[in-house]
């Protein structure tokens, strides 16, 4: 899908050359003339990007920012300032006020599409992002796999859930719980680094849930790493009288008060060096029936991973 760009700028010549620039990207593009023209456009027309002159009738382009970074709805829109003004000072009112980029008069069109496609480029991740750790999320993990089976590139989808983190969560608060999901995040990040793998790449589902992919001849390394990193980290997470005991007691799901192991990680892995990867669902299905069969290990302490290694008859 094209993603609209909102142009406004007094100068007709203006309008013409950025869109000509922006169209072969591909963007749909919407011009304005002047800023409260922009503003009712922004209303009616909900674009991804506004590229915005300061130097315009009725509503200049400060106005038209200030505008926009007030209400809810337009706050978090992206925004590229242009204008003639190439002074150092201008450039930093308008980042200050909230501003994603600034482009002075005239310009190079090359520099223009890179700035709108960068600017664009972020906003999506920005979008998709989790909150909390600001990795990628659901959508663009599924993205990133479908691209590399789209390519055909071979690749190892890692997934990794954190046990007891539920009890630890009621017992411990939802504010340590928080830094106990970014502390995670951390090891993860750490532990790909170790691997060094061919385009890394790493997302967080949500919750206690976290995706990693790498090459396969990377992806047990990365797992061996990101389980001996966080056994140990884990017992930092508690207060000293918990992890000295080696557990806690909370309500289980059914309200039943009963002992939790320290946490643990549960990998479970799924290759194309085994498996005919076509589909993104079937990706994710086969990794989480590996991290299922982890949590049966019950006779291992410690995190744990485990690779399905059953062959589909025509890999």
């Amino acid at each position: 899908m094209n993603q609209k760009v909102l142009v406004a700028d007094d100068e007709v010549a203006v309008q013409n050359l950025i869109s000509r620039a922006l169209v072969a990207m591909p963007c749909e593009v919407v011009v304005a003339s002047d800023g409260a023209q922009a503003l009712d456009l922004v209303e009616r027309v909900r674009p991804n990007l506004v590229v915005l002159d300061v130097d315009m009738p009725r509503k200049n382009g400060w106005q038209v920012l200030r505008q926009l970074r007030s209400q809810n709805g337009t706050r978090g829109l992206p925004v590229i300032m242009l204008t003639h003004r190439g002074d150092l000072a201008s450039e930093v009112e308008g980042l200050e006020m909230g501003a994603d980029d600034y482009i002075a008069k005239p310009f190079e069109l090359e520099q223009l599409r890179a700035r709108v496609m960068s600017v664009l480029r972020r906003n999506r991740l920005d979008l998709t992002a989790n909150p909390l750790t600001h990795l990628p999320g659901s959508p663009g993990i599924e993205a990133e796999v479908q691209r590399r089976i789209k390519a055909g590139s071979p690749f190892a989808f890692l997934y990794a859930d954190i046990d007891h983190f539920k009890p630890y969560n009621d017992t411990y608060g939802f504010a340590r719980g928080d830094d106990a999901i970014r502390a995670t995040a951390g090891v993860l990040l750490e532990s790909l680094r170790a691997a060094r793998p061919q385009e890394a790449f790493l997302g967080h589902v949500g919750g206690d849930d976290f995706v990693m992919m790498t090459d396969p001849a990377s992806a047990p390394k990365a797992a061996q790493s990101a389980a001996s990193l966080f056994d140990q980290k884990a017992a930092a997470f508690y207060d000293a009288e918990d992890a000295s005991r080696g557990y806690i007691e909370a309500a289980d799901r059914q309200g039943v008060r009963r002992c939790f192991s320290l946490m643990t990680l549960s990998i479970g892995a799924v290759t194309t060096e085994h498996r005919r990867l076509f589909h993104y669902g079937r990706v994710v299905a086969l990794a989480a029936e590996m991290k299922t069969y982890c949590r049966t290990l019950a006779d291992r302490k410690g995190s744990r991973f485990a690779f399905d290694r059953r062959q589909d008859p025509d890999v």
